[in-house]
């Protein structure tokens, strides 16, 4: 990083996908300020591995759903290191009950509009001011799998809306904004689940296992840290899926894009090309919409591989 250390402010980071991302740009130098609800722990933390790192972080607990508590959140990371030049709006609530439109109330439909559109808004209005005088910023927004083509999503009516009004006012921004020096990018994540929000690639890699892997947080915070880098100022107004190109709004439609036969069953001996050798089939995953996957072993280690991946042995 050129120059003094970048300050980034990111919007609810104590956990899941804003927690990784603190992780990453801390490892690559920047210096953080983060809001969190009510994770006080984790955001404690992160502001001890980030000093660890030799950087400074400053954590504050905010409702991000009060536009004049999340501006003094703003001010108070301005005041302490002097300005943002990254701002990463990981903040958007979401229903996780499947609910028609029709269903929804009115406080409903505010939280969804006020959390995912309104609070960057608010944000973005603070920071931008400075990002221009210094010739000088990025912003990073959070969407979903088919945000850049407002794709309608069943039972996330509101939700979807949110985000893909947000995707066309990243690509505003990028326009407006663009002989600034200043960038806007939206990355849309894939289906990241519990804990693994929060990790890093080297905390579920196994290396035997090449298909094996969940996604994980890392996965989306290292494309957000490369948008945010010094010399990212061409990549501007764009959105990026990173999805594993996996379809997500069939997944959640219940929608089965595959029809797969099991050619191996738990017990089978099978050809592992990737090893070279043989093993046996300990168990196969079955997942909506993903090949099937299956656990082999032998005595030396395990793995998961699809069916292109495994054979008969010789001689069957």
């Amino acid at each position: 990083m050129k120059g003094s250390p970048r300050v980034a402010f990111i919007t609810s980071a104590a956990k899941g996908l804003g927690h990784a991302t603190v992780r990453c740009l801390l490892a690559a130098g920047y210096d953080v300020c983060f809001t969190y609800g009510q994770s006080r722990a984790e955001a404690e933390a992160l502001v001890t591995e980030g000093e660890q790192r030799g950087r400074r972080v400053f954590a504050q607990s905010v409702d991000l759903m009060n536009r004049e508590a999340t501006l003094a959140a703003v001010d108070g990371a301005m005041e302490r290191f002097g300005r943002i030049d990254v701002f990463v709006h990981n903040f958007g609530p979401y229903v996780f009950e499947r609910i028609a439109l029709a269903e929804y109330d009115d406080e409903q439909w505010a939280r969804m509009m006020t959390g995912n559109l309104e609070n960057f808004f608010w944000i973005y209005r603070r920071v931008i001011s400075g990002m221009r005088e210094r010739g000088f910023g990025r912003i990073v927004t959070m969407g979903y799998d088919g945000a850049e083509v407002a794709a309608g999503w069943r039972f996330r009516a509101p939700y979807a809306a949110a985000k893909a009004g947000l995707a066309s006012l990243t690509k505003s921004i990028a326009r407006e904004e663009r002989q600034n020096g200043i960038t806007a990018n939206m990355v849309c994540p894939g289906d990241v689940r519990g804990d693994n929000k929060g990790r890093l690639i080297s905390e579920v890699k196994n290396p035997d296992d090449l298909l094996g892997r969940p996604p994980v947080g890392e996965d989306v915070a290292r494309v957000i840290v490369f948008l945010c880098a010094e010399d990212s100022g061409q990549v501007n107004g764009t959105v990026t899926e990173v999805t594993g190109g996996y379809d997500i709004l069939a997944y959640d439609d219940g929608k089965d894009v595959l029809d797969e036969n099991c050619q191996y069953r738990a017990g089978d001996t099978v050809h592992v090309i990737p090893w070279g050798t043989t093993a046996h089939v300990v168990d196969v995953i079955q997942v909506k919409n993903r090949n099937l996957m299956y656990v082999v072993q032998n005595r030396l280690q395990q793995g998961q591989f699809t069916a292109y991946q495994l054979a008969h042995p010789r001689g069957e």
